[in-house]
């Protein structure tokens, strides 16, 4: 019995294991191959230090190796015609395969502009396709008037939409009208084993884009409120990102260098290491629906102290894991640190079964489920799983 062919179709994929490409959607992909799925990829191509080998894994150029195409300037003329040029290639790259291979189904990852090639897909060979909403097609793109109708017609054409977190979910509802279901995505960690383990420190770390959305200003305004008294405490940025050079003059100009420290890119055992390492993880963003770092902590067991955004509360306030502070709010966050580091306290044993209900292997089971049930009948899912 064959297996199924399925086209993914992602706005970002990684490079290798250390690249910060999206990593979850790798680990995605495996747990569908696994079981059996002859999973081809389609992404845009970007710059990388080097490409780890998969036949399966076909990138396009599309004249930008630096930026995303969510990142570009859109005041500027020049970024209209790369953003042409990338809807013109993708999608002629994904017609091409889809003639040479004869797909059986197609999983556009964002529904904007991936979706937006599944569904022209659909249209002129009538690949079905599904979409899984993962945050900036809904909290950005669909904003934009020139883009809310299409993203749009890319849900309700769908034969399934999915969305990585439960407020993302009905907001894409609200847009569309469709019902939207859960499907985590969580990047796989691997923790230390006993003999690499790390001492814990007194240490907030907050791993992710150095971005304003990101908060990162917010927390170092509420580190800075704290820091003269607890002097044996510090702070550490694992990421780069946009907003970068910004943070570290700040933390220059304003005496916090002994304390605060911004660490750049870490390959993936660096950064796992020193999550490891700290008392908490701080996730102090503006907007987002599940950030990965809210998975990572879960699978390293690190409380967390995020604030109250997309799907955040209602994780860390189920499983117990950490604390909730409204976003934007650098006097509420300076609050919360304090708390943290005189309470003390134990956070028990919510971590375990928080990451049972994020886990990839369940996405890509849950997924294969929803699939069978379409009359793809090749697929037989693993027992017990509901989609």
């Amino acid at each position: 019995m064959s297996s199924i062919k399925l086209l993914l179709i992602t706005n970002r994929y990684p490079a290798h294991q250390d690249d910060g490409a999206s990593p979850f959607v790798s680990d995605f992909v495996e747990g569908l191959r696994s079981r059996g799925i002859d999973c081809t990829v389609l992404t845009p191509y970007h710059q990388a230090s080097h490409y780890d080998h998969d036949d399966a894994v076909v990138r396009f150029h599309w004249g930008e190796e630096k930026r995303t195409i969510g990142s570009l300037p859109m005041c500027r003329p020049t970024s209209w015609l790369k953003i042409r040029q990338y809807m013109r290639r993708g999608y002629d790259r994904a017609a091409a395969l889809h003639r040479e291979k004869r797909f059986d189904f197609c999983l556009a990852l964002w529904a904007a502009p991936s979706g937006i090639f599944a569904r022209r897909l659909n249209i002129e060979f009538g690949l079905p396709y599904a979409v899984w909403c993962l945050g900036s097609d809904i909290h950005t793109y669909a904003r934009l008037p020139i883009l809310r109708k299409i993203i749009r017609d890319v849900l309700v054409g769908s034969a399934r939409v999915f969305c990585d977190g439960y407020g993302l979910g009905e907001q894409a509802q609200a847009l569309a009208g469709c019902e939207c279901h859960f499907l985590p995505s969580l990047r796989r960690v691997t923790r230390l084993s006993r003999s690499e383990a790390v001492p814990r420190e007194n240490l907030f770390v907050c791993p992710g884009r150095v971005e304003r959305s990101k908060g990162v200003f917010d927390l170092l305004e509420a580190f800075g409120a704290i820091a003269s008294d607890f002097p044996d405490w510090s702070l550490a940025y694992i990421g780069d990102g946009r907003a970068r050079k910004k943070l570290e003059k700040l933390i220059e100009t304003s005496g916090l260098g002994r304390q605060v420290k911004s660490l750049g890119f870490l390959p993936s055992d660096g950064m796992f290491r020193s999550i490891e390492s700290a008392r908490a993880v701080v996730i102090p963003t503006r907007s987002d629906s599940l950030p990965l770092t809210f998975g990572e902590a879960m699978q390293l067991k690190r409380p967390v102290i995020v604030t109250d955004v997309g799907d955040l509360r209602r994780f860390t306030e189920r499983y117990h894991v950490g604390v909730v502070v409204p976003p934007a709010s650098p006097a509420q966050l300076a609050a919360a640190l304090r708390r943290f580091i005189e309470e003390n306290r134990d956070y028990g044993d919510g971590f375990d079964e928080c990451v049972r209900e994020l886990d990839v292997d369940v996405a890509a089971e849950r997924f294969l489920a929803w699939l069978a049930d379409t009359g793809v009948d090749r697929v037989v899912p693993a027992a017990g799983v509901m989609c």
